[in-house]
């Protein structure tokens, strides 16, 4: 989910004014609260991916309150430029958040731990960074450095999306390197539900939705095209 405001400003830079004032926390909840009503009308098989910090996963409320309220798989996106100072009492406050909520990280190997909170954090999801992908279909050491990252991936039994694939051929080397899900331009941009079509695509069948392309989980009874790389 992507959040956008009416009046065109940046959301980086209006979460940065809202915790400039102590109010990051109360902003982020409101954004979540409103990903998920929006939500409602998609089709129940679709997954939801959010970004959450990891202060508000640790605070646990109000996001449990939150999540109790869906019977939507929810994907908690957490970025790697994000530091996590404790490891165990992270994955203790995601498991309190009920069965509903999975973990991801986002924007993996690009970020302030490295590659150290999928290995720390056990996430369900790893998004791979753009940096990683962009033209790796002619870059044979991005193609090895996934390669062992799927390798990872198989193990741990972590399911690995590749962020901002833009061309076939990137999506046809990371299929051939295993790479389970994708997102990017290729597949679509993010963009409103149309009104008039909301009520229809509650009622499609979640079988549009298996695993028949390349795609990525977000949209459609999981992986689906186009789902979006960042809520703000």
């Amino acid at each position: 989910a992507l959040t956008r405001f009416e009046n065109g400003v940046s959301p980086d830079g209006r979460f940065a004014d809202a915790a400039a004032v102590g109010l990051g926390a109360q902003l982020e909840a409101a954004t979540l609260r409103a990903a998920l009503l929006a939500a409602e009308v998609l089709p129940r098989s679709a997954w939801l991916s959010l970004n959450a910090s990891p202060a508000l996963i640790l605070a646990r409320e109000p996001l449990r309150s939150l999540l109790r309220g869906t019977r939507r798989r929810v994907v908690l996106e957490v970025t790697e430029h994000a530091e996590i100072a404790n490891y165990e009492a992270f994955r203790a406050a995601v498991a309190d958040l009920g069965p509903n909520a999975e973990l991801a990280v986002d924007d993996a190997g690009a970020g302030f731990a490295s590659l150290r909170h999928i290995l720390e954090l056990r996430s369900r999801f790893a998004k791979l960074d753009i940096s990683l992908v962009r033209a790796i279909d002619v870059d044979e050491l991005r193609q090895a450095l996934i390669a062992g990252l799927v390798h990872f991936a198989l193990r741990s039994d972590c399911h690995l999306i590749a962020e901002g694939v833009e061309s076939d051929g990137e999506a046809s080397a990371l299929k051939r390197l295993g790479v389970e899900f994708a997102q990017g331009y290729l597949f679509g941009r993010p963009e409103p539900v149309p009104a008039d079509r909301r009520r229809h695509d509650a009622r499609v069948d979640s079988s549009r939705g298996r695993r028949v392309r390349h795609q990525g989980p977000g949209d459609g009874g999981g992986p689906c095209r186009g789902a979006s790389r960042r809520r703000r």
